[in-house]
C-alpha cells in the first residue's frame, strides 16, 4: 500500500472505481452480518443450542459493531488514507466467514460473529467517510447516497444467498461464508492498488468571497447538536421498526394475521428492503431536509396502513403497508444520514458518521422490547406499541425539523 500517492485519482474514471470499491467493501460487510440470519435454526439444532444461547450469538455481533464504531470513528478523522482502516476490517470480515465456516462449536460461532461485528463496525466509519471524501462538496449527499445503498444490498443480498444455498441443500454453512470470503479478496486487492487519500482542501482568504460564504453557513455548535440528535433518533426508530419485521414478523404475523408460511414474512422483510433502496435511489435529486420530511410523513403513513391491517385482520393490506413503510424507511434513511454529512465538521466526519449509525444499532434492541411486551400483554398490544410510538416519533420528527432546518438544505 503506497502511502506517498497523490492526494486523490485526478480523472473522473478513478474516483468512480474508488467510490465502487468503498461502496462495495460497506456492503460486503453488511453482506456477512446479515448472511447467518436464515441459519440460526440450522446451527441451533446442529450444536443443540438453547434460544437464549442463540441470542447471544447474535449479541455478539452487536458487541463487534458498537466496540469498533466507538473507536473506529475517531480513527478515521486521524487517518489521512482511509485504506488503513478499510484493508484490516476487511480482513477481519474474512477472518469472521472463515470462522462461521468452520464452526462446530459454540466458540467459534461467537468469534465469528464477534470479528464480523468489528469489521462491519469499523467498515461503517472508515468508508461512509471515504465516501465524503470522494466527494466535491456540492455532492456531498450522494456519499449518503452510496452509503445507504451499500447497506441496503447488503441486507438483502445475504439473507438471499444463504437462503438459496439452504433450499438448495448445498453445504448453506458454508457457502455464502466462501462467497463472502472470495468477495472481501477482490476488492481489498482493488483498494490496495488505489490510493484513498483525503484531498488537501486550501482554506479560502479571510476576506474572499468563498469564506464570507462559509462563514454564513456555518451553524452554532448547539444547532449542529440538535440536528445530530433528531438525526440519530431518527435512525434508531426506522431501524427499531425494520428489524423488529425482520425478528419478530413470521411470529406477529402468525398469530394476528394468520399467516402460517414463515416464507411469506421472510419475502416482507426483502420487499422492506427492496423498497428502501428504490427510495433512497429517488431520492437523490432532492435535497436531505425534503427527504427527511416526507419519508417520515411517508413512513408514518405506512405504519398506520399496517394498524388497519392488524384490526381488519387482513393480510394483503399488511403487504401493501410494508411496501409504503419502506418507501419512508428509505427516503428517511438517507435524508437524516444526508443532513449528518453536511453538517459534520471534516475533523469530526468519522466521528459523527460512527455515531450516527450507533444510534441506528441501538434500534436493534426494539424487537427484544417487543418480544418483553409480547410474553406479558400479547402480540396485539406489542403490535400497537411499537406501530403508535414509532408514528408519534415521525410527526414529531418533521416538526423538530421544521424548526431546525431551512426548507432545502
Amino acid at each position: 500500500m503506497n502511502s506517498d500517492s497523490p492526494s486523490l485519482p485526478a480523472s473522473t474514471r478513478p474516483l468512480w472505481k474508488a467510490r465502487a470499491l468503498v461502496t462495495i467493501s460497506l456492503m460486503t460487510g453488511v453482506m456477512g452480518s446479515s448472511v447467518p440470519t436464515p441459519l440460526y435454526p440450522l446451527y441451533q439444532a446442529q450444536l443443540h443450542l438453547p434460544s437464549f444461547t442463540t441470542t447471544a450469538i447474535f449479541f455478539a455481533y452487536v458487541v463487534g459493531v458498537l466496540s469498533a464504531l466507538l473507536v473506529g470513528g475517531r480513527l478515521a478523522d486521524r487517518v489521512a488514507d482511509r485504506r488503513r482502516l478499510l484493508l484490516p476490517a476487511l480482513a477481519m470480515v474474512a477472518t469472521g466467514a472463515i470462522l462461521l465456516a468452520l464452526a462446530h462449536n459454540l466458540g467459534m460461532m461467537l468469534a465469528g460473529r464477534l470479528l464480523a461485528g468489528l469489521g462491519t463496525g469499523t467498515l461503517t466509519g472508515a468508508a461512509n467517510a471515504a465516501l465524503l471524501d470522494l466527494e466535491p462538496p456540492q455532492h456531498k449527499q450522494r456519499a449518503a447516497l452510496f452509503g445507504t445503498a451499500a447497506f441496503t444490498l447488503g441486507s438483502i443480498l445475504g439473507p438471499i444467498l444463504s437462503g438459496v444455498a439452504l433450499q438448495a441443500g448445498f453445504y448453506p454453512t458454508v457457502l455464502p461464508f466462501l462467497i463472502i470470503i472470495l468477495i472481501v479478496l477482490a476488492v481489498g486487492q482493488g483498494l490496495w492498488r488505489l490510493p484513498l487519500r483525503r484531498a488537501a482542501t486550501p482554506a479560502p482568504a479571510p476576506h474572499s468571497p468563498q469564506a464570507v460564504h462559509a462563514s454564513a453557513r456555518a451553524l452554532p455548535a448547539r444547532r449542529v447538536t440538535q440536528l445530530m440528535l433528531l438525526c440519530c433518533i431518527t435512525l434508531s426508530i426506522v431501524w427499531g421498526v425494520g428489524s423488529s419485521l425482520m425478528a419478530m414478523g413470521p411470529s406477529l404475523g402468525e398469530k394476528l394475521l394468520g399467516i402460517h408460511d414463515y416464507a411469506l414474512s421472510g419475502y416482507a422483510s426483502s420487499l422492506l428492503a427492496a423498497c428502501a433502496g428504490t427510495a433512497q435511489f429517488l431520492s437523490q435529486r432532492t435535497s436531505s431536509t425534503s427527504a427527511f420530511r416526507y419519508g417520515n410523513v411517508v413512513f408514518a403513513s405506512g405504519l398506520a396502513c399496517a394498524i388497519a391491517s392488524l384490526l381488519a385482520t387482513q393480510a394483503w393490506l399488511m403487504g401493501v403497508a410494508v411496501l409504503i413503510t419502506g418507501l419512508g424507511f428509505g427516503a428517511a434513511f438517507i435524508g437524516a444520514a444526508g443532513i449528518v454529512n453536511q453538517i459534520a465538521p471534516p475533523q469530526r466526519r468519522g466521528l459523527m458518521v460512527s455515531l450516527f449509525y450507533i444510534a441506528g444499532y441501538i434500534g436493534n434492541a426494539w424487537p427484544m422490547l417487543l418480544g418483553f411486551i409480547t410474553d406479558h400483554a400479547g402480540p396485539m398490544t406489542a403490535a400497537m406499541t411499537l406501530l403508535l410510538t414509532a408514528i408519534a416519533a415521525s410527526a414529531g420528527f418533521v416538526v423538530l425539523s421544521r424548526r431546525l432546518l431551512p426548507i432545502r438544505s
